[in-house]
């Protein structure tokens, strides 16, 4: 393997750029990935000051392990959450990953990793299962695509989904969500929406909340709850902070929960990914769960995958693939614009 490898590197108050950069080597609990395809978040949009190379979500093929690893998953097709995975080559810790379904390809399964934890470690954390309903908001967002899917998986009846895009109701209804509101529809901060939550539950409210917006989006879900109900904090699309109605909480004595799954402890990741592929990634092999990929971009039109994220437009996850074996690219001049 060479020293070497391409990476798309970001930071530094200047636009994505493809670099040459040293390859990984893996140590104690590592594996070392040859990296196929990877997936675009809206983590990715956050601009940084230091240099780095981009990326968190990726698939392809174990080539080396670090100490403490088992040898035997070397060659195993694999997908999987990491720092600095947008590069040919890239590092994870051995539990980091999931063994790709022989049923799916490279491009299907790299946008699956982040959405399934995040939203099987959430759904867990408010234990729903038949009987609860369940409210997921910014469901047309890719990781909101997986959470109406594995709600309907764990039983949940019915799943209610917000979008702010009306023809965004036909791809929501396919995957399973019961109702679709669209909220830009339901007046100003969302007034008017929880009502058709009340009406779809019986005037009752739904047991759980999966909010991926918060600001005035997580605020609007509290009337929206049943009376003991839960509201888990999964995303924010909005920023970081919420203004939240106390007083609506405790009169629905309802409990407010805000979750993240970083990177450390690395037994965080680990065991939401080891439940991952016990139970739902049979139902990913069979295609009752699957993630839906707006468009596939060759790895060197970076930019332009980007520039599709950044439009709001896309219809699921942007995938970026990258052809093996041999290189197939020079250092390109990237720049934002680059088509």
């Amino acid at each position: 393997m060479s020293t070497m490898m391409k990476a798309c590197v970001a930071g530094g108050n200047r636009p994505i750029r493809l670099e040459d950069c040293p390859s990984p080597v893996p140590g104690t609990d590592q594996l070392l990935i040859r990296t196929r395809a990877v997936a675009l978040n809206n983590a990715d949009l956050t601009p940084r000051d230091e240099d780095h190379i981009a990326g968190y979500e990726f698939s392809g093929e174990v080539v080396a392990v670090g100490s403490g690893v088992d040898p035997a998953i070397i060659g195993e097709r694999v997908a999987g959450t990491a720092p600095s995975a947008f590069a040919e080559f890239v590092l994870v810790h051995h539990r980091h990953v999931i063994v790709i379904p022989r049923e799916l390809s490279f491009e299907e399964a790299a946008p699956l990793p982040t959405a399934l934890l995040t939203e099987f470690g959430a759904l867990s954390l408010a234990g729903t299962g038949p009987g609860d309903s369940v409210l997921i908001t910014a469901a047309s967002s890719g990781i909101g695509l997986i959470g109406v899917q594995i709600a309907k998986l764990m039983g949940a009846m019915p799943v209610i989904a917000t979008t702010r895009s009306a023809s965004k109701r036909a791809m929501l209804e396919g995957l399973g969500a019961d109702v679709v509101i669209v909220t830009n529809c339901a007046g100003p901060g969302g007034a008017g929406w929880a009502a058709q939550v009340l009406e779809a539950t019986d005037g009752l409210g739904v047991t759980t909340v999966l909010d991926h917006v918060a600001g005035e989006m997580l605020n609007a879900t509290v009337p929206a709850t049943r009376r003991g109900g839960q509201i888990i904090s999964v995303g924010r699309l909005s920023g970081a902070v919420a203004p939240v109605n106390l007083y609506g909480l405790a009169v629905r004595q309802t409990s407010l929960r805000s979750v993240s799954y970083g990177f450390n402890p690395s037994e965080v990741i680990g065991d939401l990914l080891a439940g991952v592929s016990e139970q739902i990634l049979p139902a990913v092999a069979d295609g009752r769960v699957r993630a839906v990929v707006d468009a596939v971009f060759p790895f060197t039109r970076m930019p332009a995958a980007v520039e599709r994220l950044s439009s709001g437009q896309a219809k699921g996850k942007i995938v970026l693939s990258l052809p093996w074996p041999g290189r197939y690219w020079q250092a390109l001049p990237w720049c934002s614009g680059a088509a």
